[in-house]
């Protein structure tokens, strides 16, 4: 479907709404717009053992801690592996720096929970989890020892 001028904002949205798993430009903003399907992967799964190890349950600053200048380690918040903290930093900026593991973070890492594969990620919003369950092992792969990394 073509979007037209004539066409309610509601009407687009919904529109939208069903373009959005293969990935459609916005008419309205232009901001290309798709569901991404994130996988929980080692690289993650190494940040969370590192975040734990350091800090256990308790708040931590994660630029400082992650080795990776990427954004994948806050992705793990859509697992509900990681939260970020409310409040406001010092230099006045919105991003988040302070986050902890959560509940469910410390058992995925001690291998006493395991969670959905992939999380449908539109908009920085976690739409849902799927797939079958992995555990921090499994997410681990042959690249990376578990044990090893749990004792360092």
């Amino acid at each position: 479907m073509s979007f037209s001028d004539a066409m309610t904002l509601g009407d687009a949205r919904d529109e939208l709404r069903t373009l959005v798993d293969e990935g459609h430009r916005c008419p309205l903003c232009t901001q290309f717009a798709k569901v991404y399907k994130r996988t929980i992967h080692s690289t993650m799964a190494v940040e969370l053992i590192r975040f734990y190890r350091a800090a256990g349950r308790e708040p931590f600053d994660l630029p400082s801690l992650t080795t990776k200048r990427s954004g994948d380690p806050a992705k793990l918040r859509y697992w509900g592996l990681l939260r970020a903290l409310d409040g406001e930093r010092d230099d006045g900026s919105d991003r988040v720096g302070i986050w902890q593991v959560t509940e469910l973070g410390e058992r995925f890492v001690l291998g006493r929970a395991s969670v959905p594969k992939y999380a449908r990620v539109y908009d920085g919003r976690c739409l849902g989890l799927h797939g079958k369950p992995v555990t921090i092992r499994e997410c681990l792969g042959e690249r990376f020892d578990y044990r090893e990394l749990m004792a360092a």
